[in-house]
This record gives structure tokens, sequence and C-alpha cells, in this order.
């Protein structure tokens, strides 16, 4: 069976087990609670892209621009050539989510999809983070529809066909985890557990279609310069 092209997700080693990277076209979720690198991965991500000249946007939903830029900067990743060149964007999503008062707008989630397809056609964008996505999914009016929302997004981001896409999610959004298993090409799971009064942080590749690989968890460590960086593999790349 040929499965079609990879797109490396920049993180070396973790390449090296899934066959070269990401399908292309395909939609696949990273998940973890705060402080394990998800945003992380989604940068290296773009920023391996636009590395091979591949353009990337990046859907800001809980920080702002300046944030993502700051944190790019703190792992040596200066991003500010690629903005002025139009090869990376950085969309601030809180349009979609302003509201008056305690009254949170009911997201139209077939809008932001049409909006990030003509977005990223328009730019010729070839990657696309979305920086969390529960929050478009779920919210005080829309828990109940969460199933269709997700739907629409997850297969109306594939329909587009343009983009290789890469959500994330906070692990403590178990709908989303439960949608994940039928809607994306693949999870990968980050956390951080204590070992011997410290803290590491582990890598799970949960689910990977079309791709020949053990289920195993990974010790990584987060690198100024490279980023995300599994430990122990002395048979991949470094």
């Amino acid at each position: 069976m040929v499965n079609g092209k990879r797109v490396p997700t920049g993180i070396v080693e973790l390449d090296a087990l899934i066959e070269g990277g990401l399908r292309a076209g395909k939609t696949y979720l990273v998940v973890g609670e705060p402080g394990t690198g998800k945003s992380v991965f989604g940068l290296q991500f773009l920023v391996n892209g636009l590395m091979e000249k591949e353009k990337g946007l990046y859907v800001a939903i809980d920080e702002k621009p300046a944030d993502v830029l700051e944190q790019a900067a703190s792992l040596g990743w200066d991003l500010a050539p690629f903005i002025e060149s139009k090869e990376f964007v950085i969309l601030d999503a809180s349009a979609y989510f302003s509201g008056s008062g305690d009254t949170q707008k009911k997201i139209d989630v077939q809008r932001v999809v049409t909006d990030l397809n003509a977005y990223s056609a328009r730019m010729g964008a070839t990657r696309l983070v979305i920086d969390p996505v529960g929050p478009l999914l779920f919210n005080r009016e829309a828990t109940s529809r969460a199933p269709d929302q997700a739907r629409t997004l997850f297969y109306g981001l594939q329909a587009n066909g343009n983009t290789t896409n890469l959500l994330t999610t906070y692990s403590v959004d178990r709908n989303v985890r439960g949608l994940e298993e039928y809607l994306v090409a693949g999870t990968i799971v980050l956390e951080m557990e204590l070992v011997k009064s410290r803290f590491v942080r582990t890598l799970t590749v949960e689910k990977m279609r079309s791709t020949a690989l053990e289920p195993a968890q990974y010790l990584f460590k987060i690198v100024a310069d490279r980023g995300i960086v599994l430990q122990g593999l002395s048979n991949a790349a470094g």
C-alpha cells in the first residue's frame, strides 16, 4: 500500500519512527495538559515547513500573536522575517469568541472552516496549526452540538486538501479525544510525569493511521534551537 507524501514534523527522531512524518493533507491531534509542549510541537512543525520553503498558518486561540512570536524566539526561532515575506501568518482567533458581558457569542464553525481554507489558499499555505482546537468546538451553547461541530471542522479542513493540519487540545477535553478516535489520522499525547522528585516529559503516539508503528512512550526534552528532541533513540537521526 502506498502511503503517499509524508510531511516531516521537524522532530527528527519522531519522523524516523513514523515513516518520515505525517501523511500530507490529513489532520492530526496533539493532546496534553498545559506545559507539556503542545504549542512547541505546533511551532516546530511550522518552522520545519518554513525551512523547506513551505508556507504556514498558525491559528492562535488562547494567546495573542505577540505571545506566539515571543515563545518561538525563546527557542531560537525568529519568525519575523517569514511574517514580513508572508510565508508565515498568525491569525488571532479572538474575533470568533467576542461577546457582550457574560454572553459568549455562538461560534460558527462552518465560517471558521471557510475562512481558514480561503486564507490558506490565498497565501499558499501547506501547513496549518490550530492551538488549541477545543474552544472552537465546546462552549456553553454548543456542547450538545460538539460532535457535529467537530465533523464540520475536521472534514472541512481535510476537504481543502492543500494543508496538513495539526490541532492541539488539552487532555482534560475528553470529548475532543473521543471524537478524534475516528475523525483524525493520528494522535500524539504529551505528558509530564514525576520521576524521582523530578518532572520528565513523555511523548506517546497513540494512533497513526497507515503507518507501521509499535506503540511506545518516549522521553523528550525541549532544547533551544531544536525544540522537541526525543531521548534514547540511537537509531534515529539527531
